[in-house]
């Protein structure tokens, strides 16, 4: 039996619900309990899911289903926090998450973290780790879009250390007037660009071990062209001259499973199968913590972004 969740860096709500493959009936079914819970730097909201394994009505399919009445507790240093159940909506699918939560707090670089789940049966699932150290940027990073006399912009930093995998998001902040309210909102830009068969595909940083990352300047100017293209009026969109440049630097034991699934998708898929690896006592899943840093020297030139046709605003 293999379960997994969908772990989407940088949002709210980091876990989607879906099989990997199909259960073998001819086995003997063990029932198991599955964690999921990575802790961030950037919010106070964090997220535990919880989810116990059933076989269907016909005992040949494996289902997860939402574990309630669970006392979980989050351990940061000599801190203790207890999280609640709830049930979020995702805005843009219209579907339902339940999981446990707090609000009341961020973790910080180089902590020990632990959590420990009492179940309603009298089973307890634990999991500890530290999470990561911080980094900081290296001067030979790109300050300015378009680069002079290349076509890649590259961003480098000092490594957190040599297990620790990192993930890295380039954010546009964009402005617009809409039924009269100034609309601000961000877009995030590819890499690199694919085209198979005459059809482009944007390509956007994975997880990996490299203290560094690139993105083509022929990705963006495609990206920002296609933008453009897509407004009926493209000079009714300000951009904004700073852009965002986010790195997320994985702690030991998320790193860790990273490397062991080699997932080759954009997100990060925590699996509860008993061949994966877990850091989990009492259960599969995945502890652990991710840390945010953002380098903030990267900014746009006033003609490039005008070559789009969009307004352009000078940050301070």
């Amino acid at each position: 039996m293999k379960m997994r969740f969908i772990f989407l860096v940088g949002l709210i709500i980091p876990f989607i619900i879906s099989c990997d493959e199909s259960f073998n009936p001819y086995t003997t079914f063990k029932q198991n309990y599955g964690v999921a819970c990575i802790l961030r730097s950037d919010t106070t909201l964090q997220i535990t899911s919880l989810f116990k394994s059933y076989l269907d009505e016909n005992n040949n399919q494996p289902k997860l289903f939402f574990e309630d009445n669970a006392d979980v507790r989050i351990w940061r240093g000599d801190s203790v926090y207890r999280l609640t159940d709830t049930m979020f909506v995702l805005s843009e699918s219209n579907d339902s998450i339940k999981c446990y939560y707090s609000n009341k707090f961020k973790i910080d670089s180089n902590e020990d973290i632990g959590i420990e789940i009492l179940l309603s049966n009298g089973k307890r699932l634990k999991g500890l780790s530290k999470t990561p150290s911080d980094i900081s940027f290296k001067n030979t990073s790109e300050v300015i879009i378009p680069p002079v006399n290349k076509n890649v912009i590259q961003i480098f930093w000092n490594s957190a250390g040599i297990e620790n995998f990192y993930t890295a998001q380039m954010k546009i902040k964009c402005e617009m007037i809409e039924n009269g309210t100034n609309k601000i909102f961000y877009r995030v830009l590819p890499k690199s660009i694919i085209t198979v068969d005459g059809v482009t595909t944007p390509v956007y940083p994975k997880p990996t071990k490299n203290a560094s990352v690139v993105y083509n300047l022929d990705a963006i100017s495609w990206y920002l062209q296609s933008f453009s293209d897509s407004l009926s009026n493209s000079n009714a969109v300000t951009i904004h001259q700073s852009i965002e440049v986010e790195i997320i630097t994985f702690d030991r034991e998320v790193s860790r499973y990273i490397s062991v699934s080699n997932s080759s998708t954009d997100n990060l898929s925590i699996r509860f199968d008993e061949g994966e690896y877990t850091n989990i006592s009492g259960g599969l899943g995945i502890f652990g913590s991710q840390i945010s840093t953002k380098y903030s020297r990267l900014k746009f030139l006033e003609s490039y972004v005008s070559s789009f046709n969009f307004n352009f605003i000078f940050d301070n």
